[in-house]
């Protein structure tokens, strides 16, 4: 071994002293997105469930009165304001309740660029889903820490096969358009809570109006944003209710639903009652199963129909687990009940049995509101969370896709309405409806009779009456237009029709009295004005 020299140490002193640059391990560059991936996703996921809706028909039942045989309508430049001067459901009634314009609005912008092609309803449907999937996520994230939870709850959403009607169904943008509008004013509302902003406040009460303007149950809109700062954000609640602006946005709210109720009152008989909501209480029940437990999906459902048992499973189930889970923060959960109950109150206070899943898509929010809290105070592995979240999104998926198929065409519907609810009055009367349109009148009545022996249907009187006059029975189709119009006295066809049947019997001047009526009750009908000019001169 060499000898170490004077001349060596002083050479390692020397290159000690030197000012070399430390050298430090740095972690390799990372990709950066010009997009929040997460947003974009759930987009994707509704798009890739639900995309080939878009090639659907329609299925002949609300969107054959609201959008093919409202085409005359829908199609005129003035119906972009017009549609604020009547009735959703003004081919029933030209007074009924349900007072929806923007609904209306959305099928006249459609109509401008699809016609009478389905395609272009569907595709709004889509997008409209879309964005209500991704305001999901925002309202997730801003009650639940912790992205990968508000995510998982975001993609559930946007596959879930109990809102498959709200996509699938053009019918059923009402909901989905609704909780655009109503997820909007709510973030809005808590964001303005947290930092008072005259943009957060503007933001609130136009997305209010305008949800209110699509459909009745944004009424309850007020009472779930108050929850949400009470039990989300109690710091900003002790604030707020200090200062001036909550009794600002009270005056706002109370203008806002006096202008709603002023510009369409509501007919005698569909003020809710409370005891309608005792008697419906159990579907409070089903419809908690529905979500969070889809094991039966219906297009049309009547109450004895709906199973109640998954929802008392779910019901448990969120129970015990926000006891048991440590950290599950019952305040969040309480706030996902709130919302839940809240927003099915308005249709479960009304008389009729009818359960239309489309309902679910706002208390489904308040129910992954209360889910996602528990999930994430549970702490699960993230290998394990990926893999349980994947599992049920892909079934999830799956149901979807094979009861999608229900929207497809009249017939596929009316079958799965009749399979799905067999006690549904409703049901049989689209599925009679179907084969009177293929000229199968015979099947047609056995439908119609089912109908009528499980109860009221829309409109059946006036269809076993077409019938009765294609086969020459005058005094039957008589008999049953009066019992039709003695139901639904602002049905204009069933005016028209009795007009015909007045007429063949030689009665005209009852005849032009039934065309006259036919023209009042549907003023926007050119065939009931054409025929009236025609036969009684004006």
């Amino acid at each position: 071994m060499r000898q170490v020299t004077r001349k060596d140490t002083l050479l390692c002193a020397f290159m000690v002293r030197l000012p070399f640059p430390e050298v430090r391990s740095r972690p390799p560059p990372r990709f950066a997105l010009p997009f929040r991936p997460a947003p974009v996703v759930v987009a994707l996921a509704v798009l890739a469930v639900h995309g080939r809706s878009i090639a659907f028909g329609f299925t002949g039942t609300d969107d054959r009165d609201l959008i093919l045989e409202d085409q005359a309508f829908l199609v005129l430049p003035s119906s972009l304001w017009r549609v604020f001067a009547r009735s959703y459901m003004h081919v029933v009634d030209a007074t009924h309740a349900y007072y929806r314009p923007l609904v209306t609005l959305s099928y006249a912008l459609d109509a401008r660029w699809s016609g009478v092609d389905p395609r272009g309803y569907h595709a709004t449907n889509v997008a409209l889903y879309g964005i209500a999937s991704v305001l999901v996520l925002a309202l997730l994230r801003s009650v639940v820490p912790g992205r990968a939870t508000a995510f998982a709850g975001a993609l559930l959403f946007a596959v879930h096969p109990a809102l498959t009607p709200a996509v699938a169904w053009i019918p059923g943008r009402n909901d989905t358009l609704l909780a655009v509008f109503a997820l909007a004013s709510w973030l809005a509302f808590a964001r303005d809570a947290a930092q008072p902003s005259a943009w957060h406040k503007v933001a609130h009460l136009v997305f209010f109006a305008m949800a209110l303007l699509t459909k009745e149950v944004a009424v309850v809109l007020p009472a779930v944003c108050i929850a949400h700062v009470v039990l989300a954000q109690p710091d900003d609640w002790a604030r707020l209710r200090r200062s001036r602006a909550l009794a600002g946005f009270a005056l706002a709210w109370a203008a806002i639903i006096a202008a709603r109720v002023a510009a369409h009152p509501p007919g005698p008989g569909w003020a809710p009652s409370p005891r309608d909501l005792i008697a419906n209480l159990p579907l409070f029940v089903a419809a908690l199963g529905k979500v969070i437990l889809p094991v039966h999906l219906s297009v049309l459902a009547a109450a004895a129909d709906v199973p109640l048992w998954p929802g008392v499973v779910a019901a448990i189930a969120i129970g015990l687990s926000t006891r048991l889970v440590p950290g599950a923060r019952v305040r969040i959960v309480a706030l996902g009940a709130v919302a839940f109950l809240l927003f099915l109150a308005p249709a479960f206070a009304l008389p009729g049995s009818l359960v239309l899943d489309q309902r679910l898509v706002l208390p489904a929010c308040g129910a992954l509101v209360a889910v996602a809290e528990i999930a994430r105070a549970a702490e699960v592995e993230r290998g394990v969370m990926i893999a349980a979240v994947s599992a049920v999104a892909a079934a999830f998926a799956a149901i979807t896709f094979a009861f999608e198929g229900a929207f497809r065409d009249p017939m596929a519907f009316a079958r799965e309405a009749v399979e799905g609810s067999p006690r549904s009055p409703l049901a049989h009367f689209c599925l009679g409806r179907e084969y009177q349109e293929r000229g199968d009148d015979d099947r047609a009545l056995s439908e119609y009779r089912a109908a009528l022996a499980l109860g009221p249907a829309d409109v059946v009187h006036n269809n076993i009456a077409v019938i009765a006059m294609r086969r020459g029975d005058w005094e039957e189709a008589e008999a049953e237009l009066g019992l039709e119009i003695a139901t639904h006295p602002g049905y204009g066809k069933a005016h028209y029709n009795l007009g015909i049947v007045l007429r063949h019997e030689g009665r005209m001047g009852e005849a032009c009295d039934a065309e006259r009526q036919a023209a009042k009750e549907a003023p926007d009908d050119a065939a009931f004005r054409r025929e009236l000019e025609r036969d009684c001169g004006r």
